[in-house]
């Protein structure tokens, strides 16, 4: 008797560890299903690369801006869109010169996510604040055109490691804040992803009464430097009437006394 009820304490206890990995193996895969904008560059990703600081926890894990979904509907609180509903509040933090900004133009672009599993997929859809948005106030969705300039449903598929939409941006100049949405397909949350975007210019909102400026027949039209931007390989800028090629990444690194730079013209 005692031997039968030995081996029928060690069948259920052999269950039970079964079933307890697989209730670990699954909750492991819904943890993982994460993902970031990785091109052009989010916030929270330029927060891992420590060119955007004071980010707090987002800069071990840009991967995890994950909220309820439904945007731009009830989902994610006004004033806390780009940290996914106050997951890393740091983020939240809004001024036209908080954050680091990337160069885009508008029109055409390629988005790519990088996402750290493969994560069944309702859809995708990215938003663009408005032509008189106020970078000095909370993001909310006043703040954002609220129809979104680019759609697609994968209708429950399961994307790849990357992912890249060719998205059509509308025309805007100088600092705007582009928000990239993942909604999951079988769980109730969506990714949030926003990306601190210049336009064509130094990076915060045109005067909205700028004086005339008499064109220069001699600058070729490439956007004045900027020590708060960052600058890929190849971009080009002008510094003091002469235009600059930057080799390599670079950042604050002044043209014509730092070798990141070359003259061309």
């Amino acid at each position: 008797m005692q031997r039968l009820f030995q081996g029928k304490s060690l069948k259920y206890l052999g269950t039970s560890i079964v079933s307890l990995v697989f209730l670990m193996f699954i909750g492991l895969e819904t943890a993982a299903a994460h993902g970031y904008i990785e091109q052009p560059k989010s916030r929270g990703l330029l927060c891992n690369e420590q060119v955007n600081t004071g980010c707090g926890g987002v800069q071990w894990e840009p991967q995890s801006l994950e909220g309820p979904k439904g945007f731009p509907g009830v989902s994610i609180p006004d004033g806390e869109i780009a940290s996914a509903g106050g997951v890393f509040p740091q983020l939240d933090e809004q001024t036209a010169d908080r954050w680091a900004k990337v160069n885009l133009n508008s029109g055409v672009n390629s988005f790519t996510w990088h996402l750290t599993a493969k994560h069944a997929t309702t859809k995708w859809h990215y938003y663009i604040t408005k032509p008189d948005w106020n970078p000095n106030q909370p993001l909310t969705r006043d703040q954002f055109e609220l129809v979104p300039f680019y759609e697609v449903y994968d209708g429950g598929a399961r994307p790849g490691e990357k992912v890249t939409h060719q998205v059509t941006i509308p025309e805007r100049t100088g600092y705007h804040v582009i928000l990239g949405v993942w909604d999951v397909d079988d769980t109730a949350n969506a990714f949030y992803n926003v990306i601190d975007a210049n336009f064509g210019g130094t990076g915060t909102n045109p005067d909205p009464d700028p004086a005339p400026e008499e064109p220069n027949p001699e600058v070729p039209n490439y956007p004045a430097w900027d020590a708060s931007l960052i600058y890929l390989g190849g971009d080009k800028v002008t510094y003091n009437g002469k235009v600059y090629q930057a080799k390599w990444w670079t950042t604050g690194e002044t043209p014509g006394s730092a070798g990141v730079w070359q003259l061309i013209e």
